[in-house]
């Protein structure tokens, strides 16, 4: 199950840092992204552009189908990318 952080005054999700993670988040995982050379072949991996809200997108796919998608946000995101990054190392 996941959940997010609304600001119930704007009925905005809150970005990473403002949950108090203390770090930039989007940095993290573009590093760790570029970190990864050695893809199984036809697997891509997308970050995508920072949010206004300071959160990134991350997809995973093999041969254009999603094997995994989360929000910087979410709950043991970078945990779980790490997980799912190891999957499709060669």
């Amino acid at each position: 199950m996941h959940t997010r952080n609304v600001n119930v005054k704007t009925a905005a999700q809150e970005s990473s840092r403002k949950m108090g993670e203390g770090q930039d988040l989007a940095s993290v995982t573009r590093e760790r992204v570029a970190q990864v050379a050695d893809l199984k072949e036809g697997v891509t991996v997308t970050v995508s552009d920072v949010s206004r809200y300071g959160d990134v997108q991350v997809e995973i796919r093999t041969n254009g189908h999603l094997n995994w998608r989360a929000w910087s946000f979410e709950s043991g995101f970078l945990a779980d990318l790490d997980s799912n990054l190891q999957d499709v190392r060669q």
